[in-house]
């Protein structure tokens, strides 16, 4: 006699449930959530507020590069592009370790 395991249909569902939807389902440590897509109602921490302040000004600085610091990003790029994705993020990531806010 076969065994056979059936098949689930759906196991695990990520993301919204369509285009539009305001809901959405994940998944964290193995136990499923589903919620509504909205704003916070609890105001940002000093914490938060910095770190905001921090990304905005880094994202500020990157607007800013001229084409030589661009082109030497880019050749530094090449020795740690296993690490870094693009190198729009290694670039955020250097100038973040260097902007004190």
């Amino acid at each position: 006699m076969a065994k056979f395991k059936p098949m689930e249909l759906m196991s695990e569902i990520h993301g919204k449930f369509h285009g539009n939807s305001e809901y959405y389902a994940a998944e964290r440590y193995g136990t499923q959530f589903t919620g509504k897509i909205g704003e916070i109602k609890i105001p940002p921490t000093e914490k938060q507020i910095q770190m905001r302040e921090k990304f905005a000004a880094v994202r500020a600085k990157m607007a800013t590069l001229s084409e030589e610091e661009l082109a030497t990003y880019a050749a530094a790029y090449k020795k740690y592009a296993g690490k870094y994705k693009s190198l729009q993020g290694y670039i955020f990531a250097q100038l973040y370790k260097i902007t004190e806010n």
